[in-house]
This record gives structure tokens, sequence and C-alpha cells, in this order.
């Protein structure tokens, strides 16, 4: 049976995943941008990861007949930095309108944390000027209420 998965990480995968993915039948996924385990210190580190999701990770899916989708942003856990995350969004529309970009996610809150509630907005903001879809990330918690109360 055909599959869609909609929220897999396939830029910390090895091309023996995707085979399998495939050979189970999968024939799409969605990739959101996610945190790489540490904190990217630069918008060209950003700028290289998107270019990751939306030219080399299509291609790679494609080799197995799968449809690659992907979202854009940069990631609660990376938000305390404001400027980074400033600059970050202010190039996300640079990839906006390349094949596969379903929109900005997946965004949310980690810590619920003053700094991230502001990126977060700012993601809000740019999804409306762009008229993108949001993808929407609540927190690790038992308690997923809870880690969207403010």
């Amino acid at each position: 049976m055909d599959y869609f998965d909609p929220h897999i990480h396939m830029v910390s995968r090895t091309t023996d995943d995707y085979a399998t993915l495939a050979r189970m039948g999968c024939v799409g996924l969605s990739e959101p941008a996610f945190w790489a385990g540490y904190d990217r210190g630069s918008v060209d580190g950003f700028r290289d990861y998107f270019r990751q999701l939306t030219d080399f990770e299509p291609r790679r899916a494609g080799d197995f007949g799968i449809q690659h989708y992907t979202w854009l942003c940069i990631n609660a856990k990376e938000a305390e930095n404001v400027q980074l995350s400033r600059e970050v969004i202010a190039m996300i529309p640079e990839f906006l309108d390349k094949p596969g970009v379903l929109g900005i996610g997946e965004i949310g809150l980690n810590k619920n944390t003053r700094n991230e509630a502001t990126v977060f907005l700012e993601h809000l903001d740019l999804a409306k000027r762009t008229d993108e879809q949001i993808l929407i990330h609540t927190p690790h918690l038992e308690d997923k209420y809870q880690g969207t109360r403010m």
C-alpha cells in the first residue's frame, strides 16, 4: 500500500533509509526544518541547510521514486538569538518559490521564552506577508496543552 510520510527528517538519514521507505511503499514525504542538534552560528549556515532541503534532498528522494516536500524556518530551539533569527527569517523568501516548498515551519515554541515568542510571531508575519502555509511545533512535554500556555 502506498503512503505519504507527513513528518520526517531525512537530512539526518542515510540513502539506505530512502531505499527502505520506497520498499515499504512511501511515495512522498514532508520534511520540516529542524534543529541540527547544535545551534547554527550564521545565516549562511541556514542558507546551506535550506539548499539541502530544497535542492539536494528532493534529488536524493527522487532517486527512489519518492516526492520530497519541505518547510523552512529557524527552529524554536535556536530562537534565543533574535538577531540571527531575524536574519534567517529575512532570507527565507529566497527559497519559497522553489518546487516542493510547502511553507513556513515547523515554527512554534520550545521553552516558551520571550525570545521564542518574538521569533514565532515574526515567522507568522512572514507567512502572512508571503501568503504561505504554516506548520506549528508544540513543546516536547507530556502535557501539550500546558506547553502551549504562556
